[in-house]
């Protein structure tokens, strides 16, 4: 009620004199709704959902971009543009600020916009999808939905039976990785957060064929998708492979080099420990960011079979 009241006057004779006389009805994590035909202003409330509209050409309005505009990275402004407005941080994306933009559609995550789908709704038609805790595959669904939410799901069809080709072109070039246990981490200089099996990028390696040594969740919660964890834990679990995303230059796992429990895990130990953009892999999720974290990967294996 205080968001009609709110944004009432700027929204409502402007918003109903926009809207298409057709609509479509779209299945999302939150129920189902009615969202405009061909929606032309977008919010977006997730990096992975800039994504998914970067993959079928389609520029949002606006997008939760944390306040960092370069957050938004050269592959996507490549295809989107840059004239977006911010509506600031993903976990609490301005209301105001939305509704000043007039959009016919909202993209939102299930986990992280919850709590604010009522607001959200009555400002536009939104929309909420598992970005955050999602799987690859979860991803990829998603990504198909909100096409056909935009009114782009014949080219989304076609982007992703594309994608399909790239990824499995990658698979061949890796080869049969399924000696190897691997494990992608988060390092942000106080803390080290282990991606789970059930995470976007716990299973994206899984798709590959690489193991993963973590013991697998019963749910898809942050918590268990995303495991804040020790050294000691890490030695537990003594993975051959570590794929390192290090948002500080001075790393927590940089400081633990010479200490005996780091240095006997195997992937310590063989000098696998690979560095690749923190960013790219652990925030961005999709169509686009999948094929960028594949490459990435390739050039890991590489080094692995020298």
């Amino acid at each position: 009620m205080f968001i009609k009241q709110l944004f009432a006057a700027v929204c409502g004779a402007m918003m109903l004199a926009a809207m298409p006389v057709q609509a479509i009805e779209i299945t999302h994590d939150l129920g189902t709704i009615t969202v405009p035909d061909a929606p032309k202003r977008i919010v977006v409330l997730e990096y992975s959902f800039v994504d998914t509209l970067a993959a079928v050409g389609v520029s949002p309005v606006g997008i939760a971009d944390d306040n960092k505009r370069d957050s938004i990275i050269p592959a996507y402004t490549a295809l989107i543009g840059d004239a977006w407005t911010s509506v600031g941080t993903r976990k609490s994306p301005s209301l105001e600020v939305i509704a000043s933009l007039q959009p016919d559609l909202i993209i939102a995550d299930t986990g992280r916009h919850e709590a604010v789908y009522g607001a959200l709704s009555e400002i536009a038609p939104t929309i909420a999808f598992d970005s955050l805790t999602g799987s690859y595959e979860v991803a990829m669904k998603a990504a198909q939905t909100i096409a056909n939410a935009v009114g782009k799901g014949p080219e989304m069809e076609a982007r992703l039976a594309e994608h399909d080709k790239i990824m499995d072109g990658y698979k061949a070039e890796m080869g049969d990785v399924s000696d190897w246990s691997a494990q992608f981490l988060i390092d942000n200089g106080e803390g080290i957060y282990l991606h789970s099996p059930v995470s976007y990028n716990g299973s994206l390696l899984a798709w590959f064929g690489f193991k993963n040594n973590m013991p697998t969740p019963d749910g898809h919660t942050y918590e268990e998708a995303i495991v804040n964890t020790s050294l000691e834990q890490l030695s537990e679990i003594n993975p051959q492979i570590i794929i390192r995303g290090k948002y500080a230059d001075d790393a927590l796992t940089d400081s633990w080099i010479g200490q005996p429990v780091y240095d006997a895990i195997a992937a310590v130990k063989s000098g696998n420990v690979f560095d690749i953009t923190a960013h790219n892999w652990s925030r961005l999720r999709g169509v686009l960011a999948s094929e960028a974290s594949a490459a990435d990967l390739v050039g890991i294996v590489k080094q692995l079979k020298r």
